[in-house]
């Protein structure tokens, strides 16, 4: 049985956004963080080439998302005091968002019925994470639940994007042609700063902004801010922490199979990045090793083709093959894991 402890604190509740608030979440554990708008979202933001990214360096953390070919970074030290990007990439309507405090990174569609939806940040947490409105319906949409709790549309899922968390060199290796969301947004934020202290320190178990009556199990069988690649089956979760990850060595390649999908997750520590692919192309169930750390390239047993980091064949039979990447699949803290999903699967080492 997992070892537990309880978490309860936080100061007001509800005394600010003024939202309809019959939801499927109990009311009372919604905290009241900021005004509504407060952390301003941004909608089609500037953007600049990778060669005009200079902004950043190349171990700074972004999101990285790819729709019909096109490809575009937003940085953290936007993220962080954004939270939500409404954006179009290749074509497509999207929504990219960050959690700070659950160390969430999810892309989702936007249109909903028919229309596409301007979300903003709500100013209201449940339990501890980003909860959006939109400013079609004020419909209240929480991140990590990835739908909407309180309001017209409350039960209402949001299709997701896939999103890969990793640094800015990694990202434009293998994306040369992507674009990046800038600094310049309008709004005056210290944008190298990140805004929370030492909140993301490994073994920090700080987690702000709970109501007074949110008491949480949480599991301490890993650090609580320890990174981790969850997989969605469903309502169950297969969490690969990213410490476990590492300890196979610079890089690995785990065949595994998550419900009915035979999936393979990469990771490489030297830029803490895991991925999560679906190993199968044109009918055929592939079995991946490493080849060679760095840079990160694969082999499939089944026709020893070769492929990148990326999920790419480069050479053998399967050149210009392409792994899915998994849209059921994003990075988070720990603790966040382990408090919004009760059904969980945790890789470990030995697994």
């Amino acid at each position: 049985m997992a070892a537990v402890f309880l978490v309860s604190c936080g100061e007001d509740v509800i005394d600010g956004p003024d939202f309809e608030l019959s939801c499927t979440v109990p009311v009372e554990e919604l905290f009241s963080a900021a005004t509504r708008d407060a952390i301003p979202a941004l909608t089609n933001p500037e953007i600049a080439t990778a060669g005009d990214g200079s902004f950043l360096s190349d171990s700074d953390r972004v999101l990285g998302v790819v729709v019909n070919g096109a490809a575009r970074a937003y940085p953290f030290t936007v993220m962080w005091w954004h939270e939500v990007v409404n954006d179009t990439l290749g074509g497509q309507p999207i929504l990219v968002t960050y959690c700070p405090l659950t160390g969430s990174g999810i892309a989702f569609d936007p249109e909903i019925d028919g229309t596409v939806r301007n979300f903003g940040v709500s100013g209201l947490l449940w339990r501890t994470n980003l909860t959006m409105f939109d400013r079609d319906t004020e419909t209240l949409w929480n991140q990590m639940l990835m739908g909407s709790i309180c309001g017209l549309g409350r039960g209402t899922q949001l299709r997701r994007i896939p999103i890969v968390e990793t640094t800015w060199s990694n990202w434009k290796t293998r994306h040369s042609a992507t674009t990046v969301v800038t600094e310049n947004t309008g709004h005056e934020r210290p944008y190298g700063r990140y805004p929370y202290g030492d909140y993301d320190d490994l073994h920090n178990a700080g987690i702000g902004f709970l109501s007074p009556s949110t008491r949480l199990r949480i599991s301490d069988l890993r650090p609580p801010k320890e990174l981790a690649l969850g997989i969605f089956d469903g309502p169950r979760v297969t969490v690969y922490p990213f410490g476990g990850l590492a300890a196979r060595g610079s890089a690995a390649a785990l065949n595994h199979t998550v419900g009915d999908t035979p999936v393979l997750v990469t990771y490489q520590r030297p830029v803490e990045t895991a991925m999560a692919f679906d190993r199968r192309v044109g009918g055929q169930t592939l079995t991946f090793t490493v080849a060679s750390e760095a840079p990160l390239t694969l082999t499939d047993a089944e026709t020893g083709s070769t492929w990148d980091g990326g999920g790419v064949a480069v050479a053998g039979s399967l050149a210009g093959e392409r792994l899915q990447i998994l849209s059921d699949a994003f990075v988070a803290f720990w603790f966040a894991w382990s408090i919004y999903y009760q059904e969980l699967d945790l890789f470990l080492l030995d697994n």
